[in-house]
């Protein structure tokens, strides 16, 4: 089965009176890329998320969001840094008895200089089982959506194939009667330009042999066939395969111009026109496959 690139997963997770809430949103990208916002205090588990969602996502940007509440009250512990409070404090002094200012220094001012009263950091290693289970939980949300959206893009594109594989039989049954026609048209505008004019079978029959040559289309409709076959192989071999259907699809379209080069029939060119326009819908389909 095939994933799409595009998805959404949530989930949520416990501990110690700290709850996470994971989000992870997905759009098609030629590679993996993850993207992380989360509080700074947890920045040290974004390793182990990303191995974590590497384990099940191959392709594709993902927006990892994580938020986090506290569901009772927690103490927390207030640290003081001492020698950076004294240093303040005997830069202020010295400020003061220079300017011979007689503003006290006090204490709410050299509490308030940044870092001298901290806040106790949390161990983030600790919360990880937490937050796992919450990103397990989008993760599964996020793989079940891709797989859905998946589902519904093989069954569009194993239809288009269909469509590009019978229009591509009508080529083929088209394709021996282009020399005939071609023949009949030489034959009776000779015959309009040069009524009188003795027309040489041996000369018809080498001009319709040269034209024949060079409209030929077999090789390019069996190398059709053969990439429409490897197409539906890899829907139904699933995987990460969206690179390689990018790859048949740009080798159907080759062979599909050099067939529209040499068709120099109306009626042909009129269904590789309709063949062109089945691949481009193909390929705007492809470019969300994983």
């Amino acid at each position: 089965m095939i994933s799409s690139m595009t998805g959404f997963g949530r989930g949520e997770g416990e501990l110690e009176g700290l709850r996470f809430l994971v989000e992870i949103r997905s759009v098609n990208h030629r590679y993996r890329d993850i993207i992380f916002r989360m509080p700074r205090e947890f920045n040290p588990l974004e390793e182990k998320m990303k191995q974590r969602i590497s384990q099940q996502v191959f392709r594709g940007r993902l927006e990892v969001s994580v938020s986090v509440k506290e569901t009772s009250e927690r103490e927390k512990k207030v640290e003081v840094n001492f020698p950076l409070a004294r240093g303040y404090y005997g830069a202020m002094k010295e400020l003061k008895e220079k300017l011979q200012l007689g503003e006290e220094i006090s204490l709410k001012l050299i509490s308030a200089f940044p870092d001298v009263l901290m806040v106790e950091k949390e161990d983030a290693l600790r919360f990880w089982p937490a937050l796992e289970e919450a990103l397990t939980q989008a993760v599964q949300g996020l793989s079940s959506m891709r797989r859905e959206e998946g589902d519904n893009l093989s069954k569009d594109l194993l239809s288009r194939t269909d469509k590009i594989e019978e229009l591509l039989m009508e080529i083929k049954s088209k394709a021996p009667l282009v020399v005939e026609g071609y023949r009949n048209r030489l034959q009776e505008r000779l015959k309009d330009l040069c009524p009188d004019l003795e027309i040489e079978e041996n000369r018809l029959l080498m001009e319709c042999t040269l034209f024949a040559e060079r409209s030929d289309i077999h090789e390019e409709t069996v190398r059709m066939a053969s990439h429409l076959e490897a197409f539906r192989r890899t829907l139904k071999e699933g995987g990460p395969v969206g690179r390689k259907m990018d790859f048949l699809v740009q080798e159907l379209n080759r062979e599909t111009n050099t067939i529209g080069s040499k068709a120099n029939d109306y009626q042909l060119s009129h269904r590789v026109v309709d063949i062109k326009s089945e691949l481009e819908k193909i390929r705007e389909q492809v470019q969300n496959i994983e």
